[in-house]
């Protein structure tokens, strides 16, 4: 067995300073010198100071046998002392460093034998020479790893010195039993990470456990459904409480999602679940309609869903499962499906006049958001107890129940409908109101009703109507619904009756109004009979007669609001010469005040061209525009009167009525240029745009 001395010149001060490297020489080093990796390698066995074993004594007490040494020891060499794991014939459990004989054998890598402690220049100062325990022979073998780092030695020492050393056997023996410490060591060393593995995986299943069980309680009370559907079949796998209150008491656990929930099939969602399956990219919707029975034997209800299909892969490219989660979101989709029906009923029943067709109208709407087989509305007579039912819109295969009915014969409940009060039965074989005559409404195809009356001066007067031939249940928003459509409902109804009183006294209004400018013009003929400037006369009745054709127009549309065009061509349309004019403007209304005024001011504008201006000669014309312009201040309504072909005019000495009106503008407020050129008379009348369409 080869082994070497180390020479004899060499001091223990050479050991120490290759065992002790100053730490300003490994501060930032990129890697650890092979000192400081020989102890990191010691303290990973986790050996130092631990307890005494007998596996270590016996191994020691075999050495000390074999070599027929009295002390043995295992000796681990740190950075500032040796501990002994075994020690037989030593009392000691560590020395300092500077005491070590085993340093030498670290510093060596190799089996050292000093046969006479004493006379090696190494050794010859050592406490454990000089002193207790007086030894005077060493031979250590060295405890190497299998990554080449030397802990520490297994070494037998003697009292006397043997100038022969070790056998070969000996030696050999020697560093077989130190190859058997480092076994020991790695199977002890192995153990332990054993036992370290197996107390982190049992911790891990602890944590893992505990997770599990946080995950399952975080399911079951999270507000969003989720399920997880395994395979190609989509076999449920787990769900929380919340799917199941969205399908319903099920068997689901074990079972293919086409069996456990059929109705699935027809609404797209086995399709969806096979494409996520096989191209394993995830399916987002947002408010997607699901019709299903939350309660087993009800009719399904109509349900809208946010939700996500999540493939999970295990191995390859193929899901092995689906992650179900969203969120019903149905009372959301509801509430803005009645927000846009109530937006855009108001929108409609503004352009509808007549009452029938605004109670039809929103009947139909009340049917549009809460669904049904049929929906209308009825006229009633509160007295005698009767509804004349209009035409309805029904479902297919669904008979209408237009005519003449008797409340009393279908139930008790018109006594609410005279309260005005909403009446909404959910299943007309129980509720007591109706349960007695439930058959006279099962043969109408009505197992649950909705009625909402009309009153008007507290008088019921109409009804409005939804009738369903399957169970239904109305939520608090539903009703809250179906107040704002009666509230909407009854404006437009009062609406469309004041709007036909208006234009009754319209009509009346316009007739009398004729009545007396027509006697005012028979009135001032007689009066004016003797009066020589006949030209006046005729001015005046004109002017009655353009203020009465203004009126009549004015009349005709509610006495709101005239076109502006409708207005030029009704005034020069009395002066009968149409293909004279050119007339052209943008759409405006105006007030009535402005059509008036109009109208008097295109009166005087038209005599004055064909007395004195371009109306005078066959080739006059008149061109009549307008157009809207910015101001600093407001928009302003630009109005044009411009003749050409006619005779060369002046301007008129003195200041008429007709000129005086024509300066007074649209609005009483002036602004009107007059030009009398040679080629034609103009005149430009500016208004703030506002003011004539308001005043």
């Amino acid at each position: 067995m080869p082994f070497r001395d180390i020479n004899p010149d060499q001091s223990i001060l050479k050991a120490l300073t290759w065992l002790q490297p100053e730490a300003a020489a490994i501060q930032g080093a990129s890697r650890a010198s092979p000192v400081d990796q020989r102890l990191i390698a010691l303290r990973r066995y986790g050996v130092v100071d631990t307890e005494q074993e007998d596996a270590f004594d016996d191994l020691a007490r075999l050495a000390g046998q074999i070599c027929g040494a009295p002390i043995a020891l295992i000796s681990f060499v740190e950075e500032e002392r040796q501990w002994f794991k075994a020690r037989l014939g030593l009392s000691m459990s560590d020395t300092p460093i500077r005491d070590s004989i085993c340093a030498h054998v670290v510093e060596a890598r190799d089996m050292l034998v000093i046969p006479d402690l004493r006379m090696d220049l190494r050794t010859c100062d050592n406490a454990l020479v000089t002193g207790e325990p007086r030894v005077r022979f060493y031979a250590g073998a060295p405890l190497v790893t299998q990554e080449g780092h030397v802990l520490g030695t297994l070494c037998v020492l003697d009292h006397e010195p043997r100038p022969d050393g070790l056998s070969a056997g000996q030696a050999s023996a020697l560093a077989r039993l130190a190859r058997q410490v480092m076994a020991l060591l790695d199977l002890r060393r192995t153990l332990d990470e054993r036992d370290a593995l197996v107390g982190e995986i049992a911790a891990a299943a602890r944590r893992t456990s505990e997770e599990r069980r946080q995950l399952i309680r975080m399911f079951d009370r999270a507000p969003s459904f989720m399920a997880m559907l395994r395979g190609p079949d989509h076999v449920f796998d787990f769900v929380n409480p919340a799917f199941m209150k969205l399908v319903g008491g099920r068997k689901l656990i074990g079972q293919p999602l086409r069996e456990a929930i059929p109705e699935a099939i027809g609404q797209g969602y086995i399709d969806r679940l096979d494409t996520a399956y096989r191209s394993g990219e995830a399916y987002v919707a947002r408010g997607a309609h699901f019709a299903t029975a939350a309660v087993p034997g009800y009719p399904a209800a109509d349900h809208f869903v946010d939700f996500v299909f999540q493939p999970i892969s295990s191995l390859g490219a193929d899901a092995s499962s689906i992650f179900v989660i969203g969120s019903d979101v149905t009372e959301r989709v509801k509430n803005e499906k009645r927000q846009s029906a109530l937006t855009e009923l108001g929108d409609t029943l503004r352009d509808i006049d007549e009452v029938g067709q605004i109670a039809l109208r929103a009947a139909k709407t009340m049917n549009e958001v809460l669904g049904g087989t049929r929906a209308g509305f009825g006229i009633v007579d509160a007295a005698r107890e009767t509804v004349e039912m209009q035409p309805d819109w029904c479902a297919p295969g669904i008979a209408s129940v237009a005519g003449f009915h008797h409340f009393r014969n279908y139930g008790s409940y018109i006594d609410d409908l005279k309260r005005g009060e909403l009446v909404i039965i959910s299943d007309v074989t129980t509720d007591p109101r109706t349960s007695d005559n439930a058959q006279a409404l099962l043969d109408l195809g009505i197992r649950c009703l909705v009625n909402l009356p009309i009153l008007e001066h507290g008088t019921f007067v109409l009804v409005l109507f939804i009738h369903d031939d399957t169970l239904h249940e109305w939520t608090a928003d539903d009703l809250s619904f179906l107040r704002q459509i009666a509230d909407r409902t009854q404006v437009a109804i009062g609406r469309a009756r004041a709007e036909e009183q208006r234009r009754v006294l319209n009509a009346e209004l316009s007739h009398r109004l004729k009545n007396t400018l027509a006697m005012v013009q028979a009135v001032a003929s007689q009066t004016l009979r003797g009066v020589t400037e006949r030209d006046a006369v005729a001015a005046f009745n004109q002017r009655i007669h353009a203020l009465s054709t203004a009126h009549e127009l004015l009349l005709q549309r509610s006495w709101a609001a005239a076109p502006l065009y409708d207005v030029v061509q009704s005034a020069l349309g009395m002066l009968d010469r149409p293909e004279r004019f050119r007339v052209d403007g943008p759409t405006l209304n105006l007030a009535p005040r402005a059509a008036l005024s109009l109208a008097l001011l295109l009166h005087e504008l038209g005599t004055n061209a064909i007395k004195y201006g371009a109306l005078k000669l066959p080739t006059g014309r008149v061109d009549v525009t307008w157009g809207v312009e910015e101001s600093e201040t407001a928009p302003l309504l630009v109005f044009r009167w411009q003749e050409s072909g006619g005779p060369k005019v002046e301007a008129p000495q003195g200041r008429g009525f007709g000129s005086r009106l024509i300066s007074m503008g649209l609005t009483g407020s002036g602004d009107v240029d007059v030009d009398y050129a040679p080629d034609g008379f103009k005149a430009t009348i500016r208004s703030p745009l506002a003011q004539i369409e308001h005043s």
